[in-house]
């Protein structure tokens, strides 16, 4: 269970990074459009951030009370649940992101539909019987797409206008 304790330390650790990036880069006059989407890049990878961590320690937390297949069958499907529900909530602010272009737009929808059909499968047990290998490509799936918001947070944010 160490590698779930580690990938929850790496996501925080990356969330604040961005937070001091953020915070620490300097502003001259007024905010612009492209303030705007990086603020929405950063909403998104604490939200991500937190959902990596939390689940990280769900198993581990679970695995007390169940079995090995039904705590990790029982983390896909909260996994899968609270996700959505963050997704659904969070629509309208995230919608600021696809100003981005429609390549990026295209790549992230395409992302974030193949993340939900795999949390949806390991709930349903259609994945095998690697339920701690599943549980963690799911999970590191979320850690790679923070790091793709906090690389488009930082080349957006240094870029000369």
């Amino acid at each position: 269970m160490d590698e779930f304790y580690a990938l929850s330390q790496i996501t925080i650790t990356i969330a604040g990074f961005a937070a001091l990036f953020s915070i620490l880069k300097p502003q001259k006059g007024e905010w612009k459009d492209i303030d705007n989407i990086n603020l929405v890049r950063f909403y998104m990878m604490i939200e991500l951030a937190c959902i990596v961590s939390i689940f990280s320690y769900l198993p581990v937390i679970l695995l007390g009370y169940f079995s090995n297949e039904i705590t990790f069958r029982l983390s896909f499907g909260i996994l899968f649940i609270i996700y959505n529900i963050f997704a659904i909530k969070r629509v309208k602010k995230r919608m600021k992101i696809w100003r981005a272009g429609r390549g990026a737009k295209l790549f992230l929808l395409i992302i974030m539909m193949l993340l939900l059909l795999f949390e949806f499968l390991g709930a349903i047990n259609c994945l095998g019987s690697n339920y701690k290998t599943n549980y963690l490509i799911a999970l590191f799936s979320k850690f790679i797409l923070n790091i793709y918001f906090f690389i488009r947070l930082i080349h957006f944010s240094t870029r000369q206008q």
